[in-house]
Parts: structure tokens; sequence; C-alpha cells
């Protein structure tokens, strides 16, 4: 694995778990439409390392 797909996979990571904390904190009132744009995002990240996987997904989903 080349160094610059580490550092997708991080930031993917990162992506998840500052999405975790969100959701965990009602303090932070991050409504569903901010949340559902953040889960977009990251789904975005791993479509652009795998498109297979993407187009996988989508087949499960009905999503385009």
């Amino acid at each position: 694995m080349c160094s610059i797909t580490d550092e997708r996979l991080a930031l993917i990571g990162t992506a998840i778990d500052e999405l975790a904390e969100a959701a965990a904190a009602p303090r932070d009132n991050m409504s569903q439409a901010a949340m559902a744009e953040r889960v977009a995002g990251i789904w975005a990240m791993v479509a652009e390392l795998d498109p297979a996987l993407a187009h996988r997904l989508s087949q499960y989903t009905g999503h385009a």
C-alpha cells in the first residue's frame, strides 16, 4: 500500500471518528442534514479510493 493511500485512509478514519464524536455529543446539536452531508463526504472519499466499491454499494441501496 502506498503512502498516499495510507494518508487517505487516515483521513477517512479521522472523518468517521469526528462524526461519531459529534453524534454522541448532543450539545453540538448537529442537524440530520449536517450529519448526512458529513456521511456523504466520507463515502465520497471511499469512492475516490475504490470506485468499484462505490458502484457495488449503489447496487445494494438503489442509489446511483
